[in-house]
């Protein structure tokens, strides 16, 4: 069996140092919904559903964060903790 090798993109990468660094997940994708994809901090794609959900801004205005396998990104696809300021309709999402 030929297994194919996985390759980490640099911007999963957070260095503490210039050899040392911490793998993250990171969202990546175009102006379509059908364009975002969800690398695993393993080097693997996420084959689930991508979410968008609003945010309400602290200036008033709407904004936008992404949920994919329980885990929250803003709209860089950078991980974040879960925001408290969500506009959504009654669900579960912890």
């Amino acid at each position: 069996m030929i297994r194919e090798e996985v390759i980490l993109p640099e911007t999963n990468k957070i260095y503490s140092t210039d050899t040392k660094y911490k793998a993250i997940d990171r969202i990546y994708g175009g102006l379509h919904k059908s364009d975002q994809r969800l690398v695993l901090k393993d080097g693997t794609t996420y084959t689930g559903k991508i979410d968008k959900r609003s945010i309400k801004l602290s200036n008033g205005t709407l904004g936008f964060v992404h949920y994919a396998n329980k885990k929250w990104f803003d709209r860089c696809g950078m991980p974040i903790d879960k925001p408290t300021n969500l506009i959504t309709r009654e669900q579960n999402d912890d």
